[in-house]
Order: structure tokens, then C-alpha cells, then sequence
């Protein structure tokens, strides 16, 4: 998939959001985090939420989409494959400076849901939703203090980081004090099929393998 924009006609690819032809190649989009979750915990974090009515005006230019191909489709679309996953393995991309690393959501799913870890020697601490199935990676530097962070056992995702104390929510949020207006700040990560990250990035390492 490669979108063009309407001002230059120039090309970019969708997973790095770098444009690779027309007037503007070479130059790169920002990252916003996108949180996968349950209409349920969204409504809870965000009770005012605004949803797009299907009545748009545009139906007939609607069309269905299938989700999910059978695995091994891609690998004859690709000039190189990488094998040490299923091609559709759903995993975490994280992305840190020069560094690239996958998150197989299989081992995420092995683990409390929180992982301390470095990337890049950059502090970062990975949540992983069960319920969801959604997984986001923030910074541990609190304040210019670092913490690690441990889950708090309940329905809703919380973690406690090991500096205050204070919870925080999938979003980044710190909810124990609801006039801090705290959040966490965002390492660029985002959920993707491993044909399409290793494609991109392929020297990335992968979670508990050397």
C-alpha cells in the first residue's frame, strides 16, 4: 500500500510514512500513537468520544475488506523474506533511534502485560493489552528519573511505576491524580503483520531471541 498526497502528487509508504517519489522524497511524517483497544475501555478513558456516523454521504464508495489472508500469500510478493516468523505474525514494532525491534504478540502474551526494557540504550517500557490485544511502548524517564514499571492486578490496564508509585493507563495517563495532567511520553510503536516490519526494517532484532 502507497498513498500520494493531493498538493504534490508525491508517494508514501505507509509504515514509515516516508515519501519515496515526487517533490517531496526523503521527507518524513511524525508518528502519533494508535491505541487498539475495546469500544469499552475507550468509552472509559474517553467518556465524550465523538463516532462516525456510516451515513457520510459516501456509501457507494464503501467497499468490504477482508482481514486476514492465509499465511504464505505475501511471500510471493516480497523480494525478501524473512523466516524467523510466520509472515502474518502479529507483532509490536518499536522504534528507537537507529534501533528496530518486534514484539511477537505470541511472547507479549507469555509475559504481565509490562516489560522494562533498553532500546538503543534509550529506557523504554512496552503494556501490552490482553483484552485488547493491543500493545504501545512509552519512555521510563520520568522528570529526568528512570522507573520501571510493574502491573496493577484489576479489569482495566493499570501499571505503577516505581519512583511515586502513581498509576497509569494504557494511554499513557497518570490516573491517580487527576489534576496532574501526566502522560507518558510516546516511543514510537504500532502493531503490523512481520512481512510488512521485516520488510521495512530488516535489520530488526526480535524479543527474547540473542
Amino acid at each position: 500500500m502507497v498513498m500520494t498526497d493531493r498538493q504534490t502528487n508525491s508517494i508514501w509508504s505507509h509504515l514509515d510514512g516516508e515519501a519515496f517519489e515526487g517533490p517531496m522524497t526523503g521527507q518524513e511524517m511524525g508518528f502519533l500513537p494508535l491505541i487498539h483497544t475495546t469500544w469499552e475501555e475507550w468509552l472509559a478513558l474517553h467518556p465524550e468520544t465523538s463516532v462516525l456516523s456510516y451515513e457520510t454521504g459516501f456509501e457507494a464508495q464503501y467497499r468490504s475488506v477482508t482481514i486476514g489472508m492465509p499465511n504464505g500469500r505475501f511471500d510471493r510478493q516480497l523480494l525478501s523474506v524473512d523466516d524467523r516468523l510466520r509472515s502474518e505474525e502479529l507483532i509490536l514494532g518499536v522504534m528507537e533511534g537507529d534501533a528496530f525491534v518486534a514484539y511477537p504478540v505470541a511472547a507479549l502474551e507469555q509475559t504481565s502485560g509490562v516489560i522494562n526494557v533498553d532500546v538503543d540504550g534509550v529506557p523504554i517500557v512496552v503494556f501490552y493489552d490482553a483484552v485488547a490485544n493491543a500493545g504501545i511502548a512509552y519512555s521510563r524517564n520520568l522528570d529526568g528519573e528512570i522507573a520501571n514499571f510493574e502491573r496493577v492486578s484489576g479489569t482495566s490496564f493499570l501499571a505503577a511505576d516505581s519512583i511515586s508509585g502513581a498509576l497509569w493507563d494504557f494511554s499513557g495517563r497518570n490516573v491517580t491524580d487527576e489534576h496532574a495532567d501526566a502522560t507518558l511520553n510516546f516511543v514510537t510503536s504500532y502493531l503490523s503483520e512481520w512481512y510488512g516490519w521485516s520488510a521495512y526494517h530488516p535489520d530488526t532484532t526480535i524479543y527474547g531471541e540473542p
